[in-house]
Order: structure tokens, then sequence, then C-alpha cells
């Protein structure tokens, strides 16, 4: 019995491994198929991230240093528009799937977009038709047909335009569109920029009356010290003079000395105190990149927020403010 149980163990074990080579080698080809069906698109993805060697790969770095420090000009994609050499390698390569045969940033661009979607905004205060009495179904307090007495919005009537028949109120706009994810989430989104003259004119109207308030608190200063005075001649022409200022014409001479201190902490052995750094710029000067807006002229980086070269060469050197 001993033999026959052994030659059956031994029956199985050589079945499963059969079993388990037939299920490997059709799992090997079913992917060499799918290689061969890849292939094209293998090649392409190999051509775009081709092998470079070391010699290759130090001139591609020397090549985005340079361009980064803007001694060598930027890349082009296939727009004509540059591409900053300061966005990262993961964000400006394309994925191989796309098959970029050259340098582009379209990838990163929104490209799918649907048709329902839309910026559109309500059409505030629109009015449709106008009835002349009520109808069946519409607001019970004021006659219009796209809402209920619940969620009217006029004032309540003592007697509703359902018994009076009188002063029916128009049937308003009513809009229903899809918003993209941008506008769901825009603040500013039918917001009607003329509107914004009503804060303007009431920042004027408040500046003419602290205007007028002040010049008469100037007045009545001086009506005060005239009848102090009583007819004597006290006080020399420049206190006259200054009495007639304004104040908001006077300029503050030591807050105007003190523009360029800067309140610095700084560690000593004693604990640390506060000491005062003297900034060599008025924080209302042009800035230095800003001088000249041609593209051609000096390169300002904008990572180390610094300008090399002079952006007005040609310019009076006794006229410049800023150390080239």
């Amino acid at each position: 019995m001993a033999p026959r149980r052994k030659r059956k163990k031994i029956l199985q074990i050589r079945l499963g491994a059969f079993l388990s080579f037939l299920v490997v080698s059709r799992y090997l080809a079913a992917v060499r198929r799918r290689r061969r069906r890849l292939g094209e698109a293998g090649a392409m993805a190999t051509a775009s991230v081709s092998f470079k060697s070391r010699e290759d790969h130090r001139k591609q770095l020397e090549l985005e240093e340079a361009r980064k420090a803007g001694l060598a000009p930027a890349e082009v994609d296939e727009d004509g528009n540059e591409i900053n050499p300061h966005i990262p390698q993961y964000m400006s390569s394309a994925p191989w799937y796309l098959n970029a045969e050259k340098p582009s940033l379209k990838h990163q661009r929104k490209w799918k977009s649907d048709p329902n979607y839309t910026k559109a905004w309500y059409d505030r205060g629109a009015r449709l038709f106008q009835a002349n009495k009520y109808r069946k179904g519409a607001c019970e307090n004021c006659g219009a047909m796209t809402h209920n007495k619940k969620e009217c919005m006029d004032r309540p009537r003592n007697v509703g335009a359902k018994y009076t028949n009188m002063n029916i109120a128009p049937d308003e706009k009513v809009e229903s569109f899809e918003l993209d994810y941008d506008g769901k989430r825009d603040r500013w989104n039918g917001y009607d920029t003329s509107t914004y003259t009503r804060v303007i004119q009431d920042y004027e109207a408040r500046e003419e009356a602290r205007k007028k308030f002040l010049k008469e608190q100037q007045l009545k200063k001086l009506e005060e010290k005239d009848g102090e005075q009583d007819g004597e001649n006290v006080g020399s022409e420049e206190d006259e003079e200054d009495g007639l200022k304004i104040d908001e014409a006077k300029v503050d001479e030591s807050a105007q000395m003190d523009f360029a201190k800067v309140e610095k902490r700084v560690r000593t052995t004693g604990g640390g105190s506060t000491g005062t750094v003297r900034n060599l710029r008025i924080r209302e000067d042009t800035a230095k990149y800003l001088l000249n807006l041609d593209v051609n002229s000096a390169y300002y980086d904008p990572k180390t927020r610094s300008m090399r070269e002079d952006p007005l060469p040609d310019a009076d050197p006794n006229d410049k403010f800023y150390v080239v």
C-alpha cells in the first residue's frame, strides 16, 4: 500500500507543476503580444527620453544653469513661446503617452472643456411679462407667476393681489445654468464694475468734507488769535505764515528722516537687544527692473531678485540713483 500512495503523490506533484508551467507560459505569451502592440508607442517614448552619456548629461545641466542665469536664451515651445527655465522638469516634461516630439507646456493646460459649462451669471432685476389681472397659481401677495406667497420678496400687503387685482408684479426672469469648477468658486462672478463708481464718489465726498472742516478750523484759530492780539502787532511774519498753512500740507521732518530705519532683533550675550539697521533705498522709489521694460534689455532673475546689468546704459551716470 505504501508504494502505491507514494506513486500517487508523485503524480499529483508532477501534474501541479505542469499546470503552473502552462499558466506562466500563457501569461508570458500575453505579455509579449501586448509589448508588440505597444511597440510604436514604446519606440516614441524611448526616443523622447533617450539615453544620454555622462558628457551629454553634463552639457545639459550647464545649459540649464546658463538659462536660469540669463546667459543663454530660454527654450522655445511649438508655438514660439519661451519656457521659463525655473519650471521643474517634472512639470515641463510631457508624459510618454502624449508622444511629444518638441518641448511644450500644453500638457499642463486644460485641453478638455465641457460645452455645457458657462461663466455667465444671472440677469439681475430682469422682468418678463406684466399681467393686468391675477392669474391662477400666481403669488397671492404680488401676483407674479414665478414664485409663491412663501417665497415672495415684496412687502406683505394688507390685501393681496389675489383679491384686489391691482398692482400685479411682473414675472421675474428665471435662469438655470451649470457653472464650471472656477465659476462655482469665483467670488466676483457677476460683479458689475460700474457700481464701484459709487464707492469712489463716497470717498471723494468724504475727502472734500474733511478738507472743508480743516479749513474752517484753521480760520477759526486765526480769528481767535486776532481777537486776543486786539490790534497789537505781536509775533513775526513767520508765525503768521505757519498759521495759514493747513495741517495736511505739513510734513513731519522727523518721520521723513527715519524713512530708512528698520527695527531688527540683534542677538547678544546678554539675552538680546533691539538694534536699528538702515536701509539704502526708499520703498517709494521705482524698482530697478521697472526702469526699462524692453524685453531685450538687462536680464532680471526673478528667483534671486537680482539684475546684474545696467537697465539704462545710455543714460547720464549722474542721474542714476542705483548702483551698477
